[in-house]
């Protein structure tokens, strides 16, 4: 019946064959009809974070919260700016070489070669910050990791989060009331001397908040001492009599990040304040994973949770695209009878023909003849049998027991601290075990 539905282009069939899946029919004349479906909902909670992100998957029964899965998500947001400051500074190392083979060749050749170029890669209109745009990423990208856990049909399933606000003000200048709230609290710059001895020589600025705890250059985190003072404070001689204050970088990104949450439709918010209160009527702890429950039994106004079949997990954010490994991408094609009708889901910065969000929806004769070819990456050449990438799943063959692999030692061995409990060691030879999971973003870590 397959072959001959497939043959009247009335079904399409995806997976099988050499790709390993399981193979799925798609009816293209056919509709689902939801009112032949059990009756259920399934509530899926995100408690937002910075560096970690609770989230919670339950589903109401009879007034309690039936749990089936609670954890926590360690995220890559902290670690974007540092690698753009990297990708920053090779960028002008980059421009700085070509300037002056430029120069030199211009003297070469007596004439004027250091004209403009367009760049490469072509900026898009959305100018947003990187760590704001892989901020909201994660938090959607973790929404979709969790429904293909539990995988609903998409009117059965609620997307809900904690709505939190955070006064940054408050927190780094102390709570004020009323007008004293519209005036400013910096101080004025004072006269530059030495704030120990009054020396006007010599003066080095000091952090009283070192930049690596978190402090900043602002004018209230600096004074000025001269060089002997400076080197008393930090040889721990002396100490300061004034404290200096930690700007919360964390704290206004992931208000940046909340106010882009919040336009997205599909997802339902609980005030902070009803969650505490629920997380105080049900006894829970303060925790990342806990104030998703809590999160959940306010939205679903349940006075109770069972917790007899919930899984506890642990995941861990990789990075999947590495640019040092990849030479080229080809693009992901959409064809209709043969012929190219759109690039890519969405466009890149420098792409010019459609992409399939452009030309989506797609008519039923359309849908029938569409045919996908997937993108590719061209590795490079020296780094294309590297053994493993971090992130990648693997089974110790010896014990059964999977692990992470997180790296590669000397490019012999792979390094996962997750195989001191299975072999005593961090690092194994790819020989003793079986990678079976690709780096896939979000990973299971326990």
């Amino acid at each position: 019946m397959i072959r001959k539905l497939k043959k009247r282009k009335r079904v399409r069939i995806i997976g099988g064959g050499k790709s390993g899946k399981p193979p799925v029919v798609i009816f293209l004349d056919r509709e689902f009809d939801y009112s032949r479906t059990v009756g259920r909902k399934l509530v899926i909670v995100l408690d937002p974070g910075y560096r970690y992100i609770g989230f919670a998957v339950c589903e109401p029964r009879g007034g309690k919260l039936v749990v089936y899965c609670r954890g926590v998500l360690r995220t890559r947001i902290p670690e974007i700016k540092g690698l753009m400051s990297d990708r920053r500074s090779f960028r002008r190392f980059r421009r700085y070489l070509s300037r002056y083979k430029k120069k030199r060749l211009s003297a070469r050749q007596c004439r004027v070669l250091t004209k403009f170029k367009v760049p490469r890669n072509v900026r898009s209109k959305d100018r947003s910050n990187a760590t704001l745009r892989h901020g909201v990423e994660t938090h959607l990208n973790l929404y979709r990791k969790l429904l293909r856990f539990f995988p609903f049909p998409a009117h059965q399933v609620e997307f809900v989060m904690e709505d939190n606000v955070f006064d940054v003000r408050a927190m780094t200048w102390g709570k004020v009331y009323g007008a004293d709230y519209q005036r400013s609290p910096r101080a004025p710059e004072g006269e530059r001397k030495c704030i120990l001895c009054g020396s006007q020589e010599d003066l080095h600025r000091h952090h009283l908040v070192p930049r690596k705890s978190g402090g900043t250059e602002v004018r209230e985190n600096k004074v000025y001492l001269c060089v002997g003072c400076h080197e008393e404070v930090h040889a721990g001689r002396v100490f300061l009599p004034v404290r200096g204050i930690k700007q919360w970088r964390e704290l206004g990104t992931m208000n940046a990040v909340m106010g882009v949450l919040r336009e997205v439709p599909s997802i339902s918010f609980v005030p902070a304040p009803e969650v505490v209160l629920k997380r105080r009527e049900l006894g829970l702890e303060k925790d990342h994973a806990d104030d998703g429950l809590a999160a959940a039994a306010a939205f679903c106004g349940c006075t109770g949770f069972d917790a007899s079949v919930e899984r506890r997990l642990m995941l861990v954010k990789f990075r999947r695209h590495a640019r040092a490994r990849v030479h080229a991408q080809r693009d992901r094609l959409y064809k209709v009878d043969g012929v190219i009708i759109a690039r890519n889901r969405r466009k890149r910065g420098d792409q010019k023909d459609p992409s399939f969000a452009d030309v989506f929806p797609l008519s039923p004769e359309q849908q029938r003849g569409l045919k996908v070819y997937p993108g590719t990456k061209i590795l490079n050449p020296f780094r294309n049998d590297v053994l493993t990438i971090g992130g990648d799943v693997w089974v110790h063959i010896p014990t059964g027991r999977r692990f992470v692999a997180t790296g590669v030692i000397s490019e012999k061995y792979l390094y996962s601290p997750m195989l001191e409990e299975i072999t005593g060691k961090s690092y194994i030879h790819p020989d003793q075990c079986r990678r079976v999971i690709r780096n896939e973003g979000i990973v299971v870590w326990s």
